[in-house]
């Protein structure tokens, strides 16, 4: 029996929710505080302060959120991780695209 490659079965593409964003928040210990469903549109245009507020963050207490954005065939788009600080702020982020394009920063 062959040994599948955990990196290639991670970058498989999932499907999902068509033209949605699904993200989770973790606290430091990585237990997941909570899930979040948007619309694609909504997570552009309007955002979350999940996303976009160092003080939502640590008022949450979140030091970790993982996302994965579908296009509007229900196909993923992208998934990313990000990390922040005990302040809220975004530390680091891993970004990983369909095409096999990976965004550190």
């Amino acid at each position: 029996m062959k040994k599948s490659d955990p990196q290639k079965e991670s970058a498989e593409p999932q499907s999902g929710p068509a033209a949605s964003v699904l993200l989770e928040a973790f606290d430091i210990s990585h237990r997941s505080l909570f899930k979040l469903s948007l619309p694609v549109d909504e997570y552009y245009s309007n955002s979350h302060p999940l996303i976009d507020e160092d003080a939502y963050r640590l008022q949450q207490k979140i030091c970790f959120v993982t996302g994965v954005i579908f296009d509007w065939k229900g196909k993923q788009d992208q998934e990313f991780h990000n990390e922040y600080d005990d302040k809220g702020a975004l530390l680091h982020s891993h970004t990983v695209h369909a095409d096999g394009t990976i965004i550190d920063g």
